[in-house]
């Protein structure tokens, strides 16, 4: 015998595609389907469960999580490198003996991080604008 006999031609659908095809035309969503399917009786538990595991995600969107509060102590002010040390000297203590979890412990570095880069701008700024002073009043004289 030569080649296969019997069995749908090749690009042919198949009764389960050509069933959702219709179900398409006729302007039912595929959550619309699940759910249908979830709420008959006459369908098999297991084709209802299935059913409604894909229904789920567009019923019951997934609950986002509680946002954490961390607190601890920090120095008074925070405008130097003496400062900064000072925070992060605490933030390392305070992970270290597990008063704030390594990823809080990470934002709050990171928080950190963008503060100084803000403090070393400003310190930036303000020498160079008292350097521009002095230029002015030497070129002045």
């Amino acid at each position: 015998m030569d080649g296969k006999r019997g069995g749908r031609s090749p690009g042919t659908r198949n009764r389960r595609t050509e069933a959702l095809m219709a179900l398409a035309e006729e302007g039912e969503t595929p959550c619309g389907f699940a759910l249908r399917l979830m709420r008959d009786d006459t369908q098999d538990p297991d084709v209802r469960m299935h059913a409604a595991k894909i229904a789920a995600p567009y019923v019951h969107p997934k609950p986002q999580p509680e946002p954490r509060i961390v607190s601890f102590d920090l120095p008074g002010k925070i405008d130097g490198a003496e400062g900064l040390l000072s925070v992060h000297d605490a933030l390392l203590r305070a992970t270290a003996i597990g008063d704030i979890a390594l990823e809080d412990a990470k934002d709050i570095s990171a928080m950190l991080e963008t503060h100084r880069r803000l403090v070393e701008t400003t310190d930036l700024e303000q020498r160079l604008v008292r350097l521009e002073a002095e230029q002015a009043k030497g070129t002045a004289q």
